[in-house]
């Protein structure tokens, strides 16, 4: 592997707010990246508010600007039970992960529903809590198994390819596998829940190394998801102790965030219009800022084309927008 490249990043910009419906989000838990700054973030909202209606696909613009969003609650086509992870393809269409169906689905860019596929067991093709999403680059799908402990490989059309991995502590295995990403050499990075760990595979599913686990700053603990910029870093949401740890290409611990929130347009329009809300914040300025600054439950997280980080703050219902310098 390549020695580590230290690459700081710095905070940009928080994305939503607390939303029911249009833009905003309810606990927003993935979110995938498409070309032109497109963005599409899954709100899963929890239980109750998820039979409410509250769930959803958002398509927001990377300036903000809300575009649409799709899937209801419900058991049909194109509806959602417990969503989530989100992820594109090349061709810009979006697939959606649901734990509670036992099944992914397939939409095209504007949110139409094309196809599905899976259901519940341990079989080829079958599910047992699926979770995180990835497209690799030769357009497989590829799909955390979460409860079977293994990495599935689909095609678009949702036919069975292969899989890799088994339960356990060793190389290889897993533990309650949830976020998978892909880096630019096509090298696998499978979040391994419960073991509080990063392992990395090849293409075709072949062990190559983990990290997070080795003590230290750089301990991961209940991580939930995983990102990679163009240059190999890896950006890990560590569910736990509510923080994003960085990683060089070579697993080298780099940095840890906290997070850096500021107030989002949306947000700054809504508390604009509530006199009550602008004099409570005024009173408590220090106190309400540095509580507002710091992660909530970290759990989705994206790099775009230009190397931004992007990070599902589910407990604020919000995106933590970093850069990377």
């Amino acid at each position: 592997m390549t020695v580590a490249v230290a690459s700081p990043v710095r905070y940009l910009k928080t994305i939503g707010r607390l939303s029911q419906k249009g833009a905003g989000y309810n606990t927003p838990v993935g979110i995938a990246t498409a070309p032109g700054g497109r963005l599409y973030i899954v709100s899963r909202s929890n239980i109750a508010q998820a039979a409410w209606g509250y769930l959803r696909v958002s398509i927001n613009s990377f300036d903000e600007e809300f575009l649409g969003e799709f899937c209801t609650f419900g058991r049909g086509d194109g509806q959602l039970t417990w969503p989530t992870a989100v992820a594109v393809d090349q061709d810009v269409n979006v697939y959606v992960s649901d734990e509670a169906r036992q099944d992914v689905q397939m939409f095209d860019k504007d949110g139409n529903y094309v196809r599905r596929w899976g259901s519940e067991g341990s079989g080829p093709g079958e599910f047992n809590h699926p979770t995180g999403l990835a497209v690799d680059h030769d357009g497989h799908i590829l799909v955390s198994d979460s409860l079977n402990n293994r990495i599935q490989k689909f095609n678009h059309h949702g036919e069975y390819i292969s899989s890799f991995g088994e339960a356990g502590t060793g190389p290889g295995q897993f533990n309650l596998p949830w976020g998978i990403t892909v880096d630019s050499q096509n090298r696998l990075y499978v979040v391994d829940w419960r073991n509080s760990r990063v392992q990395q595979f090849s293409a075709d599913g072949s062990y190559l190394a983990s990290f997070g686990n080795q003590g230290g700053e750089g301990q991961l603990d209940r991580p939930a998801c995983a990102a990679v910029d163009s240059v190999g870093n890896v950006y890990v949401t560590d569910f736990g102790p509510n923080l994003v740890k960085i990683y060089g290409p070579d697993g080298t611990y780099l940095k840890t965030l906290t997070g850096d929130a500021t107030l989002s347009k949306q947000a700054k329009t809504y508390i604009s219009a509530d006199p009550e809300m602008i004099m409570l914040r005024e009173q408590h300025a220090d106190e309400i800022a540095e509580w507002e600054r710091i992660f909530n439950c970290p759990i989705g997280i994206a790099t775009d084309e230009d190397d931004h980080i992007l990070i599902a703050d589910s407990g604020r219902h919000r995106l933590q927008v970093y850069e990377r310098i």
